[in-house]
């Protein structure tokens, strides 16, 4: 029978000189010395070093040795170790058959040894592997993979190499290998260990299209310190040419970030007509092509001076929908600019591009913003084919600049009223059009009135505008010309009275769920109803006579009453389980779910009641469409959002958007929308076009490894297919593939995609 012992005499020696020697290195975190087990120790007579044999574990803390043999030499902290060496040093996992430590500063050698980091999840495997610090090593002829198992999908085979303290693996001739058969040689390489964040090449986009050609995308990353980095992009097309590109990103500290994008292309090609059916007037001569792009947030001063800047320019109308995919298109750009500021970009169609600089500050019951903002019209310009569509023609309102003061609803004195309202200095400024300044002060006050049933909150404003002209240009003969100050005084009056009355429905009592369900069960149904009804009244005044900038130049008069009912269905469901508060016993496990929402909605408007107008060819027609509006969720795995507008005229639905997602667990998904206008000629909505889109999507998995997805959007209306896409994708344990075929109204690409764990992809 094994014996595991401590000899009393030399073992206490060994624990004694041992941490005397390894005090002054450990943290005080940190144990202090290094304690010893095996079958049987022994002592050299001159007491040098101490041998151990049989199961022999050294340990500190975390980190341990195993060996069959072990011999330590006291002098110099270290320790030789022969026969299934295993060995876990800071979070590393090594094993070898011999090995040899120093113990005071972690560092030593491996022999036909291995080195598993658990953070990267990465194999290093080799004859000779050295540790040449805590988290630092060299090796020769060693195999680096990310695959488990002894003959990996995956691996890069090197001459030499190492680790470094900043995180990465420097490779000298390394050979990638497919099955243990080498596929690709570089004379060096450098991959990334434990750091996120590491300067040189990324695997590069291949793929094709119809209008681009064989594409390759060769993107370059630099990290120039903790909080910033550059990418720049080299886009090689063979039908267009070679784009050039860079993008910037800062983050210099907890309230500031920023992204700024920059593309250029001498095009091979001219258009003499634009490439899409809805810029049929637009042409483009030049070959000079770009789009600089960016968004920021931070703070001027300090942090409660709020910055914000969005940035949008492009060279020419088809741009945007040309280049839309691939590390820095169009979908790529807005994905980013979503995530990282929750803000969107215009559509890549849109012939208007917004750039905005906004400056604000809110107090408690007041708030101050500044905001220049530039639109570019790509509609005037050098592409149009239209003589009277020239830059000085462009009528394109510019706010330079804009001044916003708002107060927040506050009490008034110690009276039972509210105040609140808002102020406006704007200057305008346009190519071709009327030029000047606003200013627009809005004051409002409001009487909450509570009761034991509901609320009643009636409000009245006054709103006073006067313009500053400096030049009439474009506008229509009803304007006043001669009047470059003119003021309006218009009041207005809303008020909106609600209620809530609600009651709970005992489904299930809490006593009667069985202790062996281990599903769901409904307990409650609390089925919730509010009432709103809600007034707004602004008289009719002649506004023809004033500038006009933007709609704020024309309020238009109201006269409407509406009114909605909502219903809120909320579930209370339990659910057996083991609870840590009855120490593991099974107990009841209460949750509540939003199972559906129905708001029902209508207008009145008084004043379409009473028209005179036009009632020949548009008869009156005050009541809006019935709206419905309802979100569910049906069960875990089914969600339905739709909106349906129904016309007590028309006696049909006018329009609809409908969406309903389903899912289980991680096998299978689908997804189905519908959106749709019916063509509506009324006073108030004339000429509003027939549409018809669908969109059809899911994924399911085909085995463990294997799955599929496809997308399917129509135009039913048109005929036309917006949008096919089918995918097939294989997951290994290091690797993964991706082939997809995608087809729009505009192109055809084939993309194929390799992602190597911890190294990134190729293709697209």
């Amino acid at each position: 029978m094994k014996l595991r012992t401590l000899l009393p005499g030399l073992i206490c020696l060994f624990f004694f000189s041992a941490g005397l020697a390894l005090a002054a290195d450990a943290p005080e975190t940190e144990p202090q010395s290094w304690r010893l087990l095996a079958d049987r120790t022994a002592a050299s007579h001159d007491n040098k070093y101490i041998e151990a044999f049989g199961n022999v574990v050294l340990d500190r803390g975390a980190d341990y040795i195993r060996a069959d043999y072990a011999r330590y030499y006291q002098s110099t902290k270290w320790v030789f170790l022969r026969g299934n060496v295993e060995a876990r040093f800071q979070g590393d996992f090594l094993k070898a058959e011999e090995a040899e430590f120093d113990l005071a500063s972690n560092t030593g050698w491996l022999k036909n040894g291995q080195v598993f980091m658990e953070d990267p999840h990465m194999y290093f495997e080799g004859a000779v592997l050295k540790k040449t610090g805590p988290e630092t090593y060299e090796f020769r002829e060693a195999t680096v993979t990310v695959c488990d198992g002894d003959r990996p999908a995956w691996s890069i085979k090197t001459s030499r190499g190492d680790i470094t303290v900043d995180g990465y693996a420097h490779l000298w001739a390394p050979r990638f290998q497919i099955l243990d058969q080498p596929v690709l040689m570089a004379p060096y390489a450098v991959i990334p260990v434990k750091t996120e964040r590491q300067s040189g090449f990324l695997l590069p986009e291949i793929g094709t299209s119809e209008k681009l050609g064989i594409t390759y995308d060769q993107p370059y990353y630099q990290v120039i310190d903790e909080e910033q980095d550059v990418t720049l992009y080299s886009h090689l097309m063979t039908a267009k040419g070679l784009m050039l590109g860079g993008e910037y990103r800062l983050v210099p500290d907890i309230h500031t970030k920023g992204i700024f994008k920059l593309d250029y292309l001498f095009d091979q090609e001219t258009e003499d007509t634009s490439l899409y059916s809805d810029n049929p007037e637009m042409s483009r001569k030049d070959r000079n092509r770009w789009w600089a792009r960016g968004k920021f947030d931070g703070y001027l001063g300090e942090p409660d001076w709020n910055l914000k800047l969005d940035l949008d320019l492009v060279s020419d109308q088809d741009y945007l929908r040309e280049f839309s995919r691939g590390y820095s298109g169009f979908n790529k750009s807005r994905k980013d600019f979503l995530q990282y500021f929750g803000r969107d970009i215009e559509d890549n169609d849109s012939e208007l591009r917004v750039n905005r600089l906004l400056l604000s500050h809110n107090w408690a019951n007041v708030g101050v913003q500044g905001l220049v903002e530039y639109t570019q019209n790509l509609e005037y310009g050098s592409n149009s084919k239209l003589s009277n569509k020239g830059t000085e023609d462009d009528p394109t309102l510019q706010r330079l600049p804009e001044l916003n003061l708002h107060l927040y609803q506050t009490q008034l004195l110690s009276t039972p009223l509210t105040i609140e309202g808002s102020s406006q200095l704007a200057s305008f400024w346009r190519e071709y059009g009327t030029t000047g300044s606003r200013l627009d002060v809005h004051p409002v006050l409001g009487l909450p009135l509570h009761f034991e049933y509901g609320s009643v909150i009636p409000k009245g404003g006054l709103r006073g505008t006067t313009w500053f002209v400096e030049k009439y240009e474009g506008e229509d003969d009803d304007v006043n010309t001669d009047d470059t100050n003119p003021s309006r005084f218009l009041p207005d009056f809303t008020t909106s009275a609600y209620t809530e009355f609600s009651r709970v429905f005992t489904l299930t009592d809490e006593s009667d769920v069985s202790p062996d369900s281990g599903s769901f069960t409904w307990l409650k149904l609390r089925h919730a109803v509010q009432p709103r009804l809600e007034y707004t009244y602004i008289p009719y005044a002649s506004q023809g006579k004033y500038p006009y900038f933007d709609e704020d130049d024309r309020i238009r008069p109201t006269n409407e009453l509406t009114y909605s009912l909502t219903n809120i269905f909320t579930t209370k469901t339990g659910r057996m389980q083991p609870s840590p508060d009855t120490q593991g016993k099974t107990g009841l496990k209460v949750d509540y779910l939003d199972l559906a929402r129905l708001r029902l909605e209508q207008s009145f408007d008084i004043r379409e009641d009473t028209r005179t107008e036009d009632t020949d060819e548009y008869p009156n027609r005050p009541f809006s469409d019935v709206l419905a509006d309802l979100t569910t969720r049906l069960s875990p795995w089914l969600y339905l959002t739709n909106k349906t507008w129904y016309s007590p005229y028309e006696n049909h639905v006018t329009e609809h958007e409908h969406a309903l997602w389903a899912y289980y667990e991680d096998r299978v998904y689908a997804s189905f929308s519908l959106d749709f206008l019916e063509e509506i000629d009324e006073y108030l909505r004339q000429e509003q076009e027939r549409e018809r889109i669908a969109g059809f999507g899911g994924g399911f998995g085909i085995t463990k490894e294997w799955s599929a997805a496809f997308l399917y959007r129509v135009d039913w209306e048109s005929g036309t297919d917006l949008e096919k896409r089918i995918a097939l994708r294989y997951d290994h344990q290091c690797f993964s593939t991706e082939t997809a075929w995608t087809q729009t109204d505009d192109d055809t690409r084939f993309e194929f995609r390799v992602i190597l764990a911890q190294l990134g992809s190729v293709g697209r």
